[in-house]
Formats: structure tokens, sequence, C-alpha cells
């Protein structure tokens, strides 16, 4: 806590507040840790969404520019949105696409954990 708070450089404003000396620094809405308690949740990185989405065939399984599946790697929701309404957002669509995607990646990524 004493190097993170120590790393804070004030901007104009809290939103432009940052971090220097840090790997990685936070690049913005830096602010001191000060009053406890205190706790820590671990975080694993994951794609949210893409501009364009991420090619899948009818299996959810990821494909390569090349058209190739990718072993043991299935995309459902919102990463692979654009495979069913192009270009554009439908609100309220993800939820259907997760739904309905989701199982079908749910049971393919079963099947190859279990050949």
């Amino acid at each position: 806590m004493r190097t993170f708070n120590a790393a804070i450089r004030p901007g104009a404003t809290p939103l432009d507040s940052r971090t220097v000396g840090l790997a990685p620094d936070k690049s913005r809405l830096a602010q001191p840790l000060a009053t406890p308690p205190f706790g820590a949740i671990p975080m694993r990185p994951g794609i949210t969404s893409t501009n364009q989405g991420v090619r899948v065939d009818r299996r959810t399984r990821i494909l390569t520019t090349a058209g190739v599946p990718l072993p043991g790697l299935y995309a459902a929701g919102v990463v692979m949105a654009p495979n069913i309404l192009g270009r554009g957002y439908l609100a309220g669509g993800a939820m259907t696409i997760g739904a309905v995607f989701g199982r079908i990646a749910g049971r393919e990524a079963a099947a190859h954990a279990l050949a």
C-alpha cells in the first residue's frame, strides 16, 4: 500500500490522477488506499467484447483466419455476436446469444474435455 500510495501523481481532477513507477501503472483514477478494512479479490483476464467479434463455426469453436477450429476454444455471448448480428448492436441480443450459444459451447467443451 505504501508503494502504491507513493506512486500516485495527482492530476487536474481525480479522473486525471495516475501512478508512476508501478508495473503496470494505473493510468487514471488513482486514489490513495487509506481506510481499512482492506481486501483482495483474485482476477483473471477475459474478453468482454471485441469490435468485430471472433469467428466461430456452428459448434461455437473459435476459428483461425484460415477457418481452422482452435482445439478446446469456444465462444458464446457478445464476443461472438457479430456472427449472428453482423454489424451493429441489438439491445438484449447478447442475452439470447449467450444463452443459446452458451449451451452449445458448454456441450462442446464438455465433449472436448471427455475426449
